[in-house]
């Protein structure tokens, strides 16, 4: 959020697991907490989230994203979160425009990205063109 230029109205916490296993950790959230969702559109989101709790999106995990692991626990890499943010415009919607461009040049200047990564991850995600092309504005 500090790397942004506005504020955000609402955050998500997104959970990526094997594919296969989604469904089964959707309906151990959603027996937990509100404002659960798989897989979601915008659209579903829009309709159907409550707006003063912040969401949780259960997604399918892409085989070879690049993660790291703090602790126990195995989190997306600042090469996919980048990615992620430039490719999943209609789920990162709140996240385009000056803002990505902030995130990104902010990511730059105070991370060390690891570019081969970084495109590998988007030729996975059969997007790397698209992504060379947001990253050199």
């Amino acid at each position: 959020m500090q790397w942004m230029l506005h504020i955000p109205r609402s955050y998500y916490t997104i959970i990526e697991v094997e594919k296969g296993s989604e469904e089964s950790v959707f309906y151990f959230l959603s027996g937990i907490r509100d404002n659960v969702f798989i897989n979601p559109s915008k659209d579903i989101l829009d309709k159907y989230s409550k707006e003063d709790n912040d969401k949780v999106i259960v997604k399918n995990l892409v085989t070879d994203a690049p993660l790291q692991k703090i602790d126990t626990i195995q989190i997306s890499s600042i090469e996919k979160i980048i990615v992620d943010l430039i490719i999943d415009t209609e789920l990162f919607s709140e996240y385009q425009g000056r803002d990505l461009e902030s995130i990104i040049e902010n990511a730059y200047q105070f991370n060390s990205v690891n570019e081969d990564k970084l495109l590998r991850y988007a030729s996975r995600r059969r997007k790397r063109d698209f992504v060379e092309k947001n990253l050199k504005k």
